[in-house]
């Protein structure tokens, strides 16, 4: 059943998932069926791939304006989402037609870090959060779990406070020999720091996993385990002296380790693969770092793994292991969100670099490794604005390309895209200086 499911998809490129709708999550059930989740005019939307090939989407239910889709899991029983209700003062989980409230009621100036989730052996939910005190700063980390009559059993896993953070610490369940583990990460005084915690008798006790200098966590704590219960988790975390979200992998087997991968990202998956842990992330170009006005943003999705990055065009919302070693991405691109599946790991890179003339020209021009022929589509664009294609370049035999533009307006970018012909996945490279 899961060759057939793969075969089915394995053939499949660029399919868009849900029209202008630019961010989601991704899961792969155990099947190796695919599904995503997204929310879009206030409902929970469920998308998943039929054995036709063809996107099916169901309405989950509505939920309250300024809520947003922070976990999503798909198990034997289905998928399941985890909602973070407005202003971060409760959480909704939504399995098929049930809705059940977590970290609802919460006093005055308590709200809810983002959590995490984790499906059981029977696919059911296990759902770890944070409640944290705004006045305080101190924080209780809770677990919860949800049984097959809907029936909730929440544990405190610290007490007293502990770890005070500057904002709520976000969470992650995970699963190693058979027993639940929780990762949270926060941040205060200058100082960060990441806790494995695992039961011990009747209660818990906890492992850094990483710690140093730095400010707070900033979005999802993602959290997986690889063979040999070797725990893996990646998250960003601010580093406001230096300008700088750096991306942190940290890897719990017979030894720590714990290294920056980006150094300024933000985190939106994490895929834990028979050749290791594979991070998906989003870097990025502001208009005011161009000297531009206005709040747009130009995103460069990223995957990092085995000591290599490879840059993909847009917004990466997420990334999963898929059966027999494929990967399946969730892009986000003008036409909405898009699901890919490669049957192997994403390799081609790119680089692009720009050269003003003193003719008013910019020779632009990179090279594709990895890729076996084809074209590179070449795009100026500005943070916040349409962007526009200048034209495309037939690769080199050694995989270079080369182009002149005469471009009307600056300080630009440019972008160049290589689109993979088996999987469809639009590889890319975005320039990091513009062209003035």
């Amino acid at each position: 059943m899961v060759a057939a499911a793969l075969a089915l998809a394995g053939g499949a490129s660029a399919q868009v998932v849900a029209r202008h709708v630019q961010d989601g999550e991704l899961a792969v059930a155990p099947t190796g069926k695919p599904y995503v989740a997204y929310i879009r005019s206030s409902t929970l939307r469920i998308a998943s791939r039929s054995a036709s090939g063809r996107w099916l989407t169901q309405q989950a239910g509505r939920v309250t304006p300024g809520a947003a889709l922070v976990a999503f899991e798909a198990g034997k029983l289905g998928p399941v989402a985890v909602i973070l209700a407005p202003e971060s003062r409760g959480l909704v989980v939504v399995q098929g037609r049930r809705r059940t409230q977590l970290a609802a009621g919460l006093p005055a100036g308590v709200s809810v870090g983002w959590p995490g989730l984790k499906l059981d052996s029977r696919g059911l939910p296990v759902i770890a959060y944070t409640r944290w005190r705004q006045s305080t700063h101190e924080s209780v980390l809770a677990l919860a779990r949800i049984d097959k009559r809907g029936r909730v059993n929440v544990r405190n896993v610290t007490s007293g406070g502990f770890p005070k953070s500057f904002v709520a610490p976000p969470a992650a369940p995970l699963f190693v020999g058979g027993r639940v583990h929780v990762i949270e990460s926060y941040g205060a005084d200058g100082a960060v720091g990441t806790i494995e915690w695992h039961p011990r008798k009747h209660g818990w006790a906890g492992q850094y996993i990483d710690g140093g200098v730095g400010d707070y966590p900033v979005g999802p704590l993602l959290a997986a385990t690889g063979a040999g219960g070797t725990v893996y988790a990646a998250w960003t975390e601010a580093l406001l002296g230096t300008g700088e979200l750096p991306v942190t992998l940290a890897v719990h087997g017979r030894s720590i380790q714990s290294n920056f991968v980006l150094n300024r990202a933000l985190t939106t998956g994490l895929a834990v693969t028979r050749a290791g842990p594979e991070v998906a992330a989003n870097e990025w170009l502001s208009a005011d770092e161009l000297g531009l006005p206005g709040s747009g943003v130009s995103w460069a999705g990223s995957v990092v793994g085995h000591g290599r990055r490879v840059e993909l065009d847009g917004w990466l919302a997420d990334l999963a292991a898929a059966p027999r070693g494929a990967r399946d991405l969730l892009l986000a691109g003008p036409a909405g969100l898009s699901w890919f599946r490669s049957p192997r790991p994403p390799q081609i890179r790119l680089s692009v670099e720009a050269a003003a003339t003193g003719t008013g020209a910019v020779v632009v021009s990179g090279r594709v490794r990895g890729g076996s022929g084809g074209n590179v589509a070449i795009v100026r664009e500005r943070p916040g604005s349409p962007r526009e294609t200048v034209g495309t370049v037939r690769l080199g035999a050694d995989g270079s390309f080369s182009l002149v533009d005469r471009p009307s307006a600056r300080p630009l970018l440019y972008r160049a895209i290589y689109t993979d012909a088996a999987s469809g996945i639009p590889y890319a490279a975005l320039l990091r200086q513009p062209v003035s």
